[in-house]
């Protein structure tokens, strides 16, 4: 491995600390554990529609040191990702060794796995045909731990060599560097995978892997470059600057074949290498942790959820075969120019995305207020999947990494300082087996008036047993130890839409609520979907006896989307779901203070109203914070 790769992955490694593999992973028990197979050997062939391999790269040309060597400068090139997959033939043989305590070590062979060829592809006319596609072993063995009695697999490694024409393109345009083995998880990457039982007595096995290899600056000196897709009979292509690019291979293995019910002509529209802006539905938006951590002095379990607001950005890459590869981030709500809430858990190149609720995290004896909420996309590891265009789901498992913002996780992760890395959490949406219930899924689907229509619900859960819990007053000293059976079971369910047809409707609503802070709240609205010199209104009032209560009276608007959610019965044109953000006056203000700023998401959909106001301090003062934020959260919890 030339100094480049070592070099940059010696500064992640910092970052991804040492300590995570002491928070162990929870794996719900199965019925019936599993069976290993007869010789415990067993050679699978892989289903091609659910097995592929590829990579999104950053090529970015990055002239401040300051954004080096990760690349997290703003001067992507070729109008976002370049984006590459393809689907895998082949078999893989795992060999178990007997169990003990009902977790047996598996080691696996992929022999030499082959791709479709395809094509790296780029939103701005990047088209590079890649050929010769092969994933195969390296000399390291991919291997894991796998309980018998949960199907889940800890203490993973893995282990690939990724050949391709575009890999080879970028060698000859940098000579001095060296392929790397491809190992997940790597540093700031996840490896994940599971075991099922199979009719014949054999098991059926299921792989994901992504990672992040930055390439840096240069290469023992020379500037790294990109490849373009102009080469002559060589191979030898031309090339830009591409100082800070990185790659972003994944690798998705699976012998058993992709559920859902064909879509027919019901199927989302999937625009290949196109970027899309999805209007977030924040009633069925949410992040939190259903906190059971086994602490007697809280009394029990501390269910805590917070209400998100913002857009989700979605790149559809290129159509390999029957799936659509694509990417996406969290933004916050459209013309939001207050600083939005930071923590000290994140750093560099971390950007909040949506923004959250204050909320209270009430257990049955203890309460906690939980400010500068928001939830962080992991920049170095990219949320990526592919969509069955027969179906419109993402194939396997879809990984969602993020980092949760918010003052009590910030106390959580310094009194556990040095057991606890700053590395994501990896959220799951797993495929659910015959018979078991769907509470975790991510798919695309066409809404009521053709719009597209995202949905995802995942989980990560992991042990906390023996680490500190914070106590209310957040001081180390009154900081809980978790009991023997703590864990965190934390959850992301996000519902966003893309609306396609012109909108005309003008929404309106209003009333009065007591918020979930306890605040008595008045607001008001009348806003156009068609903003363009339309006449518009918003007042809020909290009544709150402290800082947070006053009036906001918005005097400009900045933004207005109106979209709809799944079940939405409104007609082409109209919407029940309205997201506005604008400058604006607070009571409490001088008279020449400075605007404030105000993001409002209200449903107004059939059986699931809702209202998420959020007014953010001035500028000059703590722009990070939020002054006054109120919303009435459904009781019960609805899946998007």
């Amino acid at each position: 491995m030339k100094r480049a790769f070592a070099t940059s992955l010696l500064f992640l490694g910092v970052l991804a600390g040492a300590a995570q593999a002491e928070l162990t992973l929870y794996f719900p028990p199965l019925a019936t554990p599993l069976k290993l197979p007869p010789g415990l050997v067993q050679t699978l062939p892989l289903n091609a529609d659910s097995s592929f391999f590829g990579d999104a790269l950053r090529a970015v040309d990055c002239t401040n040191n300051a954004d080096l060597p990760y690349g997290i400068c703003g001067e992507q090139l070729f109008g976002g990702l370049v984006m590459t997959d393809s689907h895998l033939k082949g078999n893989i043989t795992i060999q178990f060794f007997p169990p003990l305590n009902n977790v047996s070590h598996f080691v696996v062979q992929m022999h030499r796995l082959n791709g479709d060829d395809g094509v790296l592809s780029a939103p701005l006319g990047y088209n590079f045909p890649v050929f010769g596609q092969t994933v195969s072993d390296s000399i390291r063995l991919s291997q894991g731990d796998l309980d018998l009695t949960t199907g889940g697999v800890t203490n993973l490694e893995w282990h690939a060599n990724f050949s391709n024409t575009v890999l080879l393109a970028l060698g000859r345009v940098n000579p001095k560097l060296k392929p790397p083995v491809i190992d997940f998880p790597g540093v700031r990457g996840h490896a994940w995978a599971t075991f099922r039982q199979r009719p014949d007595g054999l098991l059926d096995f299921r792989f994901r892997g992504n990672t992040f290899l930055p390439l840096g600056k240069d290469v023992e000196g020379d500037p790294v470059r990109f490849p373009l897709p102009f080469c002559g009979p060589e191979g030898d292509c031309a090339s830009v600057l591409a100082r800070g690019t990185s790659l972003h291979p994944h690798l998705f293995l699976d012998t058993s074949a992709p559920i859902g019910t064909p879509c027919g002509n019901n199927c989302p529209d999937l625009p290949t290498d196109t970027l899309q802006e999805f209007a977030i539905a924040s009633v069925l938006t949410n992040f939190g942790d259903n906190f059971d951590i086994d602490i007697p002095q809280l009394g029990g379990i501390g269910p805590g959820r917070a209400h998100l607001q913002g857009r989700i950005g979605v790149q559809f890459g290129p159509r390999e075969g029957n799936t659509v590869s694509f990417t996406l981030s969290s933004m916050v709500p459209s013309a939001l120019f207050a600083t939005p809430p930071v923590s000290s858990i994140t750093g560099p190149g971390f950007q909040p995305g949506l923004i959250g609720q204050q909320e209270f995290l009430k257990f049955p004896k203890a309460s906690y207020f939980l400010q500068r909420v928001a939830m962080v996309d992991e920049p170095f590891g990219l949320i990526h999947g592919a969509i069955d265009v027969k179906t419109g789901r993402v194939i396997g498992e879809m990984e969602y990494p993020i980092l949760i913002s918010q003052s009590l996780a910030e106390a959580l992760f310094a009194q556990n300082a040095g057991r606890i890395s700053t590395d994501p959490f990896f959220l799951v949406a797993a495929q659910p087996q015959p018979n078991e219930a769907e509470s975790t899924y991510a798919m695309f689907q066409k809404g009521p008036n053709g719009e597209t229509v995202f949905r995802y619900s995942g989980e990560h859960r992991r042990s906390f047993a023996t680490f500190r819990f914070p106590s209310p007053d957040l001081i180390f000293a009154n900081s809980f130890i978790g009991g023997p059976n703590a864990k965190l079971d934390i959850f992301v369910r996000v519902q966003a839409g893309h609306t396609t047809d012109t909108p005309t409707a003008v929404k309106t609503g209003g009333g009065s609520f007591v918020s979930s802070l306890g605040d008595n709240v008045t607001y008001n609205f009348s806003m156009p979907c068609n903003p363009v010199g339309a006449p518009f209104t918003f007042t809020y009032t909290n009544g709150n006896s402290g800082a947070s209560g006053g009036t906001f009276t918005m005097k400009s608007l900045a933004a207005v989307t109106c979209s709809n959610t799944l079940n939405s019965t409104a007609k082409p044109g109209d919407y029940d779901t309205v997201s506005f953000s604008g400058f604006g006056s607070w009571s409490k203000d001088a008279a020449d203070a400075l605007p404030r700023f105000s993001t409002v998401n209200v449903s107004l959909a059939t059986g699931i109203p809702y209202v998420g106001i959020l007014v953010y301090q001035n500028p000059d003062a703590q722009s990070n914070v939020v002054l006054s934020g109120a919303n009435n959260p459904p009781a019960t919890v609805t899946l998007p």
